[in-house]
Formats: C-alpha cells, sequence, structure tokens
C-alpha cells in the first residue's frame, strides 16, 4: 500500500508526502499522489491512502492508484466542490513538485 501523509500548508494547500519521501504542495491529495506513483511506475490496482492527524482529528482516504488518478475536484457554479475526471495538463505533479 502507498501511503500519502498530509500537513497544513498555505493557501489552502496542504503540504503531501509520500511514504518514500517525495514532497508536494497540493489541493487534492489522494488524486495527485495517485498520479504520482502511476508516473513511479506502480500497478494502477494498488491501494492508496491519504492519512491527515492532527491533535484528536483524524481521517484517511482510500482508493485504488488508478481509480484515483483519474479524478479531480472543481468548484460547480454555486461554489460546491464535485469530482470531475482528470484532464491530463502541464499543471501536473511534477509542475507543483518542491523536493524529491
Amino acid at each position: 500500500m502507498n501511503v500519502i501523509n498530509i500537513a497544513p500548508a498555505d493557501k489552502g494547500q496542504v503540504t503531501a508526502t509520500s511514504s518514500d519521501n517525495h514532497n508536494f504542495l497540493t489541493t487534492t491529495p489522494l488524486f495527485d499522489g495517485a498520479r504520482y506513483w502511476l508516473e513511479k511506475g506502480v500497478s494502477p490496482d494498488i491501494s492508496i491512502i491519504t492519512v491527515w492527524s492532527s491533535d484528536s482529528s483524524h481521517w484517511s482516504l482510500r482508493s485504488t492508484i488508478g481509480q484515483a488518478a483519474n479524478l479531480t475536484v472543481k468548484s460547480d457554479k454555486v461554489g460546491k466542490p464535485v469530482f470531475q475526471r482528470h484532464h491530463d495538463s502541464r499543471e501536473s505533479i511534477a509542475a507543483r513538485l518542491y523536493s524529491s
């Protein structure tokens, strides 16, 4: 299983750290983390989990890498977040990379 640990960052983003110590800034750690693992050659059938732990608040999200890599979150007309199909662009995980 591939794990993405999440910590607060600036401007609505989180710092995501993969279980192989790769760090990146993101607003969608599960989805960007899945795309990171796909780029590393990990099978799309392998599980991915994101974990947030802050004092008394703990939560996690889980999916397969293949399913999560195909999704993103966008706002609808009234600002409500909705899942949408991810379209590859230059704004990929590599564009937000700040340390390996």
